[in-house]
């Protein structure tokens, strides 16, 4: 979350030699009620994309009559009640929309991966994992061993192309297998070195949830994974127990 009146990073010398420092009050209260509001823009549409919630669901006007009688601490406009109910059908209306779109986005991903098998070169996995080798590897493969690392580059696309994640370029990324299923498939049994581009079904990946607004419930997934590495745990070292002391048997006489 942003912090509404960070000032990115700056330092009070240097705060105190930018314009920001000599600027009208009237022209500050401008800027800074503008960033007030965008950076808490931001974070509401963060949090509620996830929900399915769109911009086209919210009237902008009354939206900002609502956040200013909240901060002036007045009651609602129309009665708690029927704000209650009113968020309640909205709610009801997007979970609706968001079955259609599911049910819809299931369908394109199966046509489009019945499709897809029949490339040369994709192979089709027992789990319904689809993925095509562009760049072999020599290096070992994972052998069950637990807490072992993956040192990985990634790119996370849709069907259409949009992009949604990524490692940063020339910084592989270390992942453990906490990862959606088909992922975690690929990462066991990929050797190092290699380079594959995976097709993962809806339920390989995050199946009816919605992730955000680009990852929509039954999205089909394609990444390009290259296995950089394979970290491995170190051994624990092996407890040395203490010699056995033999107790001595007195002599005759002692």
């Amino acid at each position: 979350m942003i912090s509404p009146l960070r000032a990115e990073e700056a330092t009070p010398t240097e705060a105190a030699n930018d314009d920001a420092s000599v600027q009208e009050p009237a022209q500050v209260k401008k800027d800074s009620s503008y960033g007030f509001g965008y950076n808490n823009g931001l974070t509401f549409k963060q949090q509620m994309s996830r929900f399915g919630l769109q911009t086209e669901d919210l009237d902008r006007t009354e939206f900002v009559r609502g956040f200013m009688d909240a901060l002036d601490n007045k009651e609602p406009a129309n009665g708690q009640e029927a704000l209650n109910n009113a968020m309640l059908a909205l709610r009801n209306q997007i979970q609706e929309r968001e079955k259609v779109l599911a049910a819809e986005n299931l369908l394109k991903a199966t046509e489009f991966l019945e499709s897809n098998k029949e490339r040369q070169g994709v192979v089709t996995t027992e789990s319904g994992l689809q993925y095509e080798v562009l760049k072999s590897g020599d290096g070992e493969s994972y052998n069950d061993e637990e807490n072992t690392k993956f040192l990985v580059n990634y790119k996370g696309s849709l069907m259409d192309g949009t992009e949604f994640d990524s490692s940063p370029e020339g910084s592989p990324v270390t992942m453990t297998l906490n990862v959606v299923p088909g992922f975690r498939e690929a990462l066991t049994t990929m050797p190092t070195g290699a380079k594959w581009k995976i097709f993962l079904k809806p339920e390989l990946g995050y199946g009816e949830q919605r992730r955000s607004a680009q990852l929509a419930p039954n999205s089909l997934l394609i990444f390009e994974v290259e296995l950089v590495e394979m970290q491995k745990p170190a051994p624990r070292p092996k407890a040395v127990s203490k010699p056995i002391q033999i107790p001595q048997i007195p002599t005759p006489g002692e």
